[in-house]
Order: C-alpha cells, then structure tokens, then sequence
C-alpha cells in the first residue's frame, strides 16, 4: 500500500519534473498575490486566464472631496466595497483624462499602510499606478494620487477590483474630477445673496 503513496525509484524522475510543472502552473491558477505584474497595465486585466464579469462592480473608488479640485492639489482616493461583507483581494487603480484612455496621469504618492504598492505603467518611469501587495481580504483601501503639474483637465479614475482568480470587474470608475483654478462656489453665494434680500423684501412688506 506504502507504493501508492509514494514514488518508485525508477519513477522519481517524472515525479521531480511533475511536481516542478505544478509548481510552474500554481501562480497562474491562484492569479498574482504579489500585486499585478506590468502586462497588466495595457487592458487592466489581471491574466488569470479568466474572462471579467460583466455586471455592476460591488466595489467602488471614491473621491471623497468631491468633484472639483484646486490646480496642483492632491486627491485622495478610497477603494471601497459598496456594501458590507464583499471583499476584494487584488486592485490595479490608474487615472486618465477623460479625453484619452491610453495613457495614465499623474503620480502616486507611496502608501503607508502596506496595502497597496506602486508600480510603472509608462515608458517614463513614472508611478502612476496602484496595486496590492498581497491577496488578502480588503474592504477599503486609502490612496493618495498626484495630478501633473499645472493640470487644468478632467480626471477618472479606473480601478480593476479581483475578488478571486475567476471573479473580477476591469475599469471601474469613479466620479470625474476636474481641476481648477478656484472652486466655483461663486454661483452657490450669489444664490444666498439673492435669497437673503427677497427674504428681507417680504419681512419689510409685511411690516407695513
């Protein structure tokens, strides 16, 4: 019974070559624990051979600041799931403006929490995008994201968020940001203005 168990000398060999082709085989099946490797960068597909799905993403990138941004200022990002209990075990975030989607903006600032790592997606060398550092179950996921200097335009961001080697959702995005040179809050107070003076209006006419 212990021959079933165990290889024969004449068979040690295949065993060897076997056990170094799973070996081989094992990070393609279980996806890429490390963060996501460079060919990835292209289509933001994770390569584990698996098509991406395609309904809504349970996970989501947020802008907690909002939709507009001071020129040069830093945005801060968080990767998040829409509702308690989903977790995501790998993420790839980059941003693009929203006139041209081949190429990724702007710079990340190095993480502090050792959940997310940078990495190049260009030709410049530039750290212009985000990953995982390792496979394990996340719910949010903070980042900090640099837009190029003097960057006057419209900014998405597209996160790939894997649940499992078979489960992900590619280019999720996030709300537009757009960066300005003032906040436009103008048009907000001159609405306040106009209320307070019709309010003072009517108080005066009903005193009379």
């Amino acid at each position: 019974s212990n021959s079933r168990m165990s290889c024969h000398k004449s068979t040690v060999f295949t065993c060897a070559v076997a056990s170094a082709f799973l070996l081989i085989l094992v990070p393609s099946i279980h996806g890429t624990p490390t963060g996501a490797p460079a060919a990835a960068c292209k289509d933001m597909t994770p390569l584990h051979g698996y098509p991406p799905q395609t309904s809504a993403s349970p996970f989501k990138t947020e802008i907690p600041v909002g939709e507009y941004v001071l020129m040069d200022d830093p945005v801060k990002l968080e990767l998040r799931s829409s509702s308690a209990g989903d977790t995501f075990k790998g993420f790839l975030v980059m941003a693009f403006d929203i006139d041209d989607d081949s190429t990724p903006i702007g710079t990340f600032k190095t993480p502090t929490d050792g959940l997310a790592q940078l990495m190049n997606c260009t030709v410049d060398g530039a750290l212009n995008a985000a990953t995982h550092t390792s496979n394990s179950t996340k719910s949010l996921v903070n980042l900090e994201w640099q837009p190029p200097l003097y960057y006057m335009g419209i900014a998405v961001f597209r996160t790939t968020y894997v649940k499992d080697a078979m489960t992900y959702w590619t280019k999720t995005e996030s709300i537009t940001v757009s960066f300005v040179m003032e906040i436009p809050n103008s048009a907000t107070s001159l609405s306040s203005v106009w209320a307070g003076l019709v309010a003072v209006s009517l108080l005066a006419l009903l005193m009379r």
